[in-house]
């Protein structure tokens, strides 16, 4: 038996049925590739976190006078003079940072005198106080170059009404030290601060005060200083009042003397506080 093949040509049914069938494969690439594609553009990327940092020279060496500052080996302050600040500014947080102080004519981290290692916590607000001797003679005593820390920092006043105000103790050559407010009568507001030593925010009514710095028995007085709060405009402001220089510059190399500087958040020059009349 012979078997006649025959060509058969496709119906215009087939036809659209292969052509339909072409579409469906071809937008189904098209969605899965569609797909991918806005899943890879979801992909989160990590925030970065910051933390807050205010950062005040007061090292009263008088070869540290000026100095360069390197945030994780890239220079964050050119020049930076003994007493003045940094404004506040946005510093990496949750991962370790370094922070180089090296002389003013620096030209990389790598000349640094002093690193130093820190972690600190997102969305905190930290004070960096820059201190100490780096000479290795001619200071008595040759307390060590040191950064010390304040981890609670505030940028305002927590009532509007107040000025609040952080004080540390940073000059090298002074004892232990009390504090008394003698203007408004508000008496003793430190007691027993040594070198280093910070208080908690005092969250003071912003009124014009005086300050005796007494020994720590409360006896003698060492200094006394107006604290004008309200006369400079700090209703509703924070800032770091500092101890600052040598209660006897000729035994550290005729370096700057004594006295109690303002630290404001904008950074900038110092503000000495004057001696009570």
């Amino acid at each position: 038996m012979t078997i006649n093949s025959k060509k058969v040509k496709p119906s215009v049914f087939a036809k659209a049925f292969t052509f339909s069938s072409a579409l469906t494969i071809f937008f189904s690439i098209l969605l899965t590739f569609s797909s991918c594609k806005k899943e890879e553009e979801e992909i989160i990327v990590p925030v970065a976190e910051f933390a807050r940092v205010q950062v005040i020279h007061n090292s009263a060496d008088l070869a540290a006078n000026t100095v360069d500052v390197y945030l994780n080996d890239v220079l964050l302050i050119d020049n930076f003079e003994f007493r003045t600040s940094s404004p506040f500014i946005d510093a990496p947080a949750n991962e370790e940072i370094k922070i180089s102080i090296a002389g003013s004519n620096s030209t990389s981290s790598g000349q640094a005198i002093a690193d130093f290692y820190y972690t600190l916590g997102a969305n905190e607000t930290y004070v960096l106080i820059a201190e100490g001797i780096v000479s290795t003679s001619g200071y008595s005593p040759a307390t060590a170059f040191s950064i010390e820390v304040y981890a609670m920092g505030q940028e305002t006043a927590n009532n509007s009404a107040n000025t609040d105000l952080l004080i540390h103790h940073g000059a090298t050559d002074a004892p232990t030290v009390d504090v008394v407010e003698v203007g408004v009568g508000a008496g003793t507001i430190v007691d027993n601060a040594s070198y280093g030593d910070f208080t908690a925010y005092l969250e003071l009514p912003t009124n014009d005060y005086t300050l005796d710095i007494t020994d720590e028995t409360g006896q003698v007085t060492v200094a006394s200083y107006s604290a004008p709060l309200q006369t400079l405009g700090l209703n509703g402001a924070a800032a770091v009042v500092v101890a600052s220089g040598f209660l006897n510059p000729s035994n550290n190399s005729n370096g700057p003397a004594f006295g109690l500087y303002v630290a404001l958040p904008s950074g900038g020059e110092l503000v000495g506080l004057p001696a009570a009349k």
